[in-house]
């Protein structure tokens, strides 16, 4: 069987693109026996877990799952908070969580924990990457502490304050939950 992918060179990289009828080719030959890695190699992707996540999203959205998204979505902090905490809550894996959430890139999950372990809630909340040219400030303005007023200062740490009051209690949430679970399942066997 000979499929012809599209290939594009970007300084040094091969990347791949795959079309939807590529897509449901590849998972049409999950369907015929051969394994996420046997077809990750067939089309020249090094990752089986791409096909795995096509296989997911074709799962629970049909053929919209598989649909190339051209604009990329920036997602606010609280919405980030939310989304590791369901997974935290539901102990679920990146994949089932960015179903769950219809986020199209597993991955992208991960990276938002990685942020979150390393740099606390404020690495949630802060933008990454540069602004478009035609948003960028004409004399971009830094404030040191001692120039922030006292009632934007307040403001700050009251934010601050709420999330992780927000945090604290979903954590608290599911630790009862777990405690109730355990006392539901009998108890334990200390002697």
């Amino acid at each position: 069987m000979h499929f012809n992918w599209t290939k594009i060179q970007l300084e040094g990289f091969t990347m791949v693109k795959f079309t939807v009828k590529q897509k449901l080719q590849a998972l049409n030959l999950l369907k015929e026996g051969y394994s996420s890695r046997s077809v990750a190699q067939m089309i020249g992707t090094g990752s089986h877990q791409l096909i795995d996540t096509w296989a997911a999203q074709y799962q629970h959205f049909g053929v919209k799952g598989l649909e190339i998204r051209h604009t990329s979505q920036n997602y606010h902090g609280q919405f980030k908070l939310q989304v590791l905490n369901w997974r935290k809550e539901h102990d679920e894996t990146y994949q089932n969580t960015a179903i769950h959430f219809k986020i199209a890139t597993p991955s992208l999950i991960c990276t938002w924990q990685k942020r979150f372990d390393e740099g606390g809630l404020d690495a949630l909340f802060t933008k990454r990457g540069r602004p478009p040219m035609n948003k960028l400030p004409k004399k971009p303005v830094k404030y040191t502490s001692s120039e922030l007023s006292e009632l934007e200062r307040l403001r700050l740490e009251n934010r601050q304050l709420h999330i992780e009051n927000d945090y604290l209690k979903k954590v608290e949430a599911l630790a009862r939950r777990k405690d109730a679970q355990r006392k539901k399942n009998g108890p334990s066997s200390k002697s």
